[in-house]
């Protein structure tokens, strides 16, 4: 954007250029998209105001500045939300509008009436596609009439994010007080994310809450793809940077060859976690829901409720996108009292989110638990993008956990709490089938076991034996696995185990855990005095593992046959051959 030329004096008083432009209208209205990363789609689109070429402002700061020391704020952002949602006209792609407002104005009493006039004027927008996203200019302490501002505008349909978590000026007490739907982390806690461990420990924090409050996490800031690449793996669903778009035009996109990678980040975070139970989506134990216009009266309502015996409730949905929920007992009573010729909308729960189809199932009864009492019992509204999909009730969830109980012990091994042998299989499967359909890609594979581990477990016993086993595990996530989503650990049998990886990660990786089992001490035999001739690790590296497979089980035959024709003691690192299994080195 080009600015005034420098060294052009401010003509007139310090107010004079901030009233010309707001009698002018004098900004344009630039969109930033925020992605869902999981999708690969535009979930919503934050509007940015500039001021024009000519108002004598060289960047939004400034304006904004300006506008708050003269105490003028209420009036910019009257023209900047005005030229925000009038470019918003006719939106048809579903994606939600990001909408920034100071504490200074949200608190205003005039301000939701404004905005539901300013919406519901605009073709194509409804309260329920606007995220009013609370920004901190100041150190200003929040009051009352924030909150109260806030309650109302939930009433609305409207959505609440709170921008710069993590900064500051916004803590813990603004969410805890505005308990918004949206969180922004700031763009210090994304920075270089990929290379610091305590970021990435505080967003996991971030993320956890959010789960279990019905938030969603944008990350925001986002400039490397290394940085994007950390933040998938840690589960953050959406993004926003200069790395995905600038900010631009509402029509705005978003590069293939970036989405095409995403996609490919995606597939290698879900192989890592391929067939776990735990991780089933809550789709699986959904089914279909009533779907009512919140224009429709509540009495009309009941009357199509009471058509189909099978209903809980209904979702109530404008324009199409949902606004929240009402339970069969509440919408009947409302049908035989002073309410029946409400519109429907008028007494649905706008407080009950809409919960991911694609979250799992762990995830989703600890969602529910987490609700207030007056909301136990009700189900969860499942959806994408304010598209409802259907319900899931607290009994279909509750029989979704015995079922994952079940699966879980079946497909965990017991002293380690790995993958056992039906999860591992099932996952190189899909290594095999992933190599074959995309030549060229394939991946390590490992087999460790323990030497001489029948006889520790005759000398010191099974108990001793299994914190063995446990220490050994400990050293493979701490020195092999790293916490990172694309390395896969499970336990096959006994003293064997079996680790995936991208191709070259684990060579170095099983030698320096060979070298710390060494010389921690590991080797030694209670009882048997020095142990270079009692326990060790042997480490048979398969590299390229899945492109010359058929099954499972001849990953497994290679690791084996190399393992077979090593017969030395201590610990020792044995490269195979997935073709010919010979020892190499």
């Amino acid at each position: 954007m080009a600015g005034h030329a420098e060294g052009t004096p401010k003509e007139g008083s310090p107010g004079d250029r901030l009233s010309r432009l707001i009698a002018a209208g004098d900004v344009t209205a630039l969109f930033q998209p925020i992605v869902d990363v999981e999708r690969g789609t535009i979930a919503g689109r934050e509007t940015l105001a500039r001021p024009g070429p000519s108002s004598g402002y060289s960047n939004a700061g400034e304006l904004f500045e300006e506008a708050e020391e003269l105490g003028r704020l209420w009036e910019l952002e009257a023209v900047t939300r005005s030229k925000s949602i009038a470019a918003s006209r006719e939106w048809s792609d579903g994606s939600q509008l990001f909408l920034n407002t100071t504490p200074q104005v949200l608190s205003d009493p005039r301000f939701p009436g404004e905005l539901v006039t300013l919406v519901r004027g605009t073709p194509g927008l409804n309260p329920g596609r606007i995220v009013i996203e609370v920004t901190e200019r100041s150190d200003q302490h929040y009051t009352e009439a924030l909150v109260q501002q806030v309650t109302v505008l939930k009433s609305q349909g409207f959505e609440i994010a709170i921008d710069d978590v993590g900064a500051g000026t916004s803590g813990l007490n603004r969410i805890m007080a505005l308990k918004p739907r949206w969180l922004k982390l700031d763009r210090d806690l994304v920075e270089n994310i990929h290379l610091d461990r305590a970021k990435q420990n505080l967003i996991r924090f971030f993320l956890h809450f959010a789960r279990m409050s019905s938030v969603k996490v944008i990350a925001e800031g986002i400039e490397k793809r290394e940085e994007l690449g950390a933040l998938i793996d840690l589960g953050v669903r959406y993004a926003q940077g200069y790395l995905l778009a600038r900010p631009g035009s509402r029509e705005v996109g978003l590069e293939p060859e970036l989405l095409s990678w995403v996609s490919e980040r995606q597939a290698a975070r879900r192989s890592a976690s391929f067939a776990d139970p735990r991780r089933t989506p809550v789709s699986r134990w959904s089914r279909q829901v009533l779907c009512v216009d919140g224009r429709m009266s509540v009495s009309d309502a009941a009357a199509m409720m009471l058509r189909d015996a099978r209903a809980v409730g209904a979702a109530v949905t404008e324009s199409g996108r949902y606004v929240g929920w009402c339970g069969r007992d509440e919408l009947l009573r409302s049908a035989g009292d002073g309410r029946s010729g409400l519109p429907v909308g008028f007494i649905a729960h706008k407080e009950s989110p809409l919960v991911s189809a694609e979250t799992p199932v762990t995830e989703a009864l600890e969602i529910a638990a987490a609700r207030e009492d007056r909301a136990a019992s009700e189900p969860l509204v499942l959806g994408e993008q304010g598209v409802v999909s259907g319900i899931a009730t607290v009994g279909e969830l509750l029989a979704a956990a015995a079922a994952i109980a079940r699966d879980v012990q079946d497909r965990t091994a017991p002293v380690t709490g790995l993958p056992a042998r039906v999860r591992a299989d099932e996952h190189v499967a899909s290594l095999i089938a992933e190599a074959k359909s995309r030549p060229g890609r394939s991946g390590d594979a490992a087999v460790v076991d323990i030497r001489n581990f029948a006889a520790f477990n005759a000398v010191v016993g099974y108990e001793l034996g299994d914190q063995l086993l446990q220490r050994v595990v400990a050293l493979l996530r701490t020195e092999v696995v790293r916490g990172e989503a694309g390395v896969f650990l499970a336990h096959l049998e006994s003293d064997r185990f079996l680790v995936t990886a991208p191709p070259g990660v684990l060579a170095g990786r099983l030698r320096g855990m060979l070298e710390t089992f060494d010389v921690t001490g590991e080797t030694e035999r209670p009882g048997e005095g020095s142990g270079r001739g009692g326990v060790g690790l042997r480490a048979v590296l398969v590299p390229d593992a899945f492109a010359g497979a058929e099954t499972p089980a001849d990953v497994y035959r290679a690791a084996r046959d190399a393992r077979g024709t090593d017969e030395g003691e201590g610990s020792r690192l044995i490269v195979a051959g997935i073709q010919r299994a010979r020892l190499s080195a």
